[in-house]
């Protein structure tokens, strides 16, 4: 009980308010890149808090060795420099890296890792999570992820516990992970951690029939209500730490399809905000905040990618950090 309460009361830590937050991606190689403009943009959103996406690579899923990719990684002045444009903006920096695969083999992504040598894989990702960490550290960022949809390798209870030890040695504000949509109940380490985080791709409706805006809040409430429960066993607070939604027909049933092609359809992504809005309001705990996934890309009315930039989602966002206990 002790360790809940301290737990919830980290969230003082990174502020009393609810973060409300964009996940803004750090996916160039130009060390003299200014994220500055999607910042500002980030800002007049209502949000609070920015999470800084760091992108690393392995070759495959059956690869051991993290590495920088020459065109996708922000180099460490870049995301510096990021860090301090959003805190002169006000707004508070969760820092996220994430791994990709730059050869995925089949459907290979992060959460089907079968590397051939785990112990490898763990010595090398933990080099640089304790670079980043250490970066994280004099730049002041606000919050710090160990990681995120690693679902083979989340429930390695030793490994982890022995990377979150060497993390908080050289990193010393509020830690989190992200497990996936489909596998958060099986992450083994949440109760080392100051935040529940959560990826939350989870699908509102069928593929079979088109779903009616009460459906798609109902299908949110439903989650809502088992994720705050979830949250309430580990005693930490709940931070949805990705949610987003292609500008395709039929997303609301595989928000998690990446790769999907099909046509644009700005007013089912729409649907979808509106449907988070209505069944998450600002409630209190154990609920701490949310990410929307993904301010990166130039968005508009020909984009099929998740970004809401320049879409009729973006009104639900501002709508919701500005009314967020309203309808």
């Amino acid at each position: 009980m002790r360790a809940a309460i301290l737990s919830l009361a980290m969230v003082s830590s990174v502020g009393a308010d609810p973060q409300r937050g964009v996940a803004l991606g750090l996916f160039g190689e130009d060390s003299g890149w200014s994220y500055r403009p999607l910042l500002e943009e980030i800002r007049a959103l209502g949000a609070n808090h920015v999470e800084l996406v760091v992108a690393w690579y392995l070759e495959d899923g059956q690869a051991t060795e993290v590495y920088e990719h020459p065109r996708f990684s922000a180099p460490a002045e870049a995301i510096a420099r990021a860090i301090g444009d959003a805190h002169a903006l006000g707004l508070k920096v969760l820092l996220f890296p994430i791994l990709r695969l730059e050869h995925p083999k089949g459907d290979e992504w992060r959460g089907t890792l079968r590397p051939r040598d785990r112990g490898a894989l763990f010595t090398s990702y933990g080099r640089a999570l304790i670079e980043l960490a250490r970066l994280a550290e004099r730049e002041r960022a606000e919050q710090f992820s160990v990681g995120s949809e690693l679902s083979t390798l989340d429930g390695d209870r030793p490994a982890w516990s022995a990377l979150i030890a060497r993390v908080r040695a050289v990193y010393r504000g509020p830690l989190i992970y992200s497990g996936n949509w489909d596998h958060f109940d099986q992450v083994a380490f949440y109760d080392q951690l100051d935040f529940v985080g959560v990826c939350g791709y989870f699908a509102l409706a069928d593929q079979r029939s088109r779903a009616t805006d009460e459906d798609l809040v109902q299908a949110w409430r439903r989650r809502r209500a088992e994720l705050t429960a979830f949250a309430q066993r580990i005693g930490r607070p709940l931070v949805l730490t990705e949610v987003g939604y292609l500008s395709q027909r039929g997303a609301a049933a595989w928000p998690w399809a990446e790769g999907a092609h099909e046509p644009v359809d700005l007013e089912e992504q729409r649907r979808c905000y509106a449907a988070f809005r209505r069944a998450w309001r600002w409630a209190g705990a154990p609920f701490a905040g949310v990410y929307f996934w993904n301010w990166y890309g130039w968005g508009g009315v020909g984009s099929r990618g998740y970004t809401p930039r320049g879409k009729p989602a973006e009104r639900e966002i501002r709508q919701y950090f500005r009314f967020g206990t309203r309808l």
